[in-house]
């Protein structure tokens, strides 16, 4: 019986050992699936970031506009003399289509500008005027003889640039204005001046939102 019982006892105590050998593995077990698990979730994170991140312009225009959209311009720029040269062609020619990237493009009013419809507003209050302003320039400078010969000579921005404040119904984004900014030609030797009522800036450009 003492055998027995000794033995019985010394089979309880390696039963015990492998039982607490066997508990550290368990836990170790289970911390390796939880790292594992845990790892997955981030795969799957970065996965749909780099989905986010070719994703169409289009699509993330939603999450409005960034400090990008929203850069001070410099005030002179040979990019923008070339778009004030298009501007002065379709003065001369009585041709708003000639300076469509000289006027404050439609996607970026929608993008900055609040309200119920900034489409149909960026047509009333921009593109509408800009086309009627042209046509104007273009009549009186042919009435002044001031359209024959006419050559670029340099575009000034305007001394009162400031960043407006967002409101509603207004712009949305702490955009950069300036007004009064000058187009420069001459037409057979002779100055002349195109006084550019509004420019407002998007993503480091200068652009007419009213010209007149």
């Amino acid at each position: 019986m003492k055998v027995v019982g000794g033995l019985s006892s010394r089979l309880g105590r390696r039963a015990a050992l492998a039982l607490a050998l066997a508990m550290p593995a368990c836990g170790r077990a289970e911390a390796t699936t939880t790292t594992s698990s845990a790892d997955a979730v981030v795969v799957v994170g970065r996965s749909g970031d780099a989905g986010d991140a070719g994703a169409p312009k289009a699509a993330r225009a939603d999450a409005g506009a960034t400090a990008e959209d929203t850069i001070l311009p410099p005030a002179n720029s040979e990019e923008l003399a070339a778009r004030m040269r298009h501007l002065l062609e379709a003065i001369a020619q009585g041709n708003a289509e000639l300076a469509n990237d000289a006027v404050f493009p439609r996607d970026a009013y929608l993008l900055l500008r609040d309200g119920p419809d900034p489409a149909k507003a960026w047509e009333k209050k921009v593109s509408v005027p800009f086309h009627k302003s042209v046509e104007k320039l273009h009549k009186t400078a042919v009435r002044d003889g001031r359209v024959a010969n006419a050559k670029f000579v340099g575009f000034e921005l305007g001394h009162s640039v400031q960043q407006l404040t967002p409101k509603k119904k207004d712009w949305k984004s702490p955009v950069w204005r300036v007004k009064g900014s000058k187009l420069a030609f001459v037409v057979d030797g002779r100055p002349h001046t195109v006084r550019i009522a509004e420019m407002v800036a998007f993503r480091g450009a200068w652009y007419v939102t009213k010209l007149r």
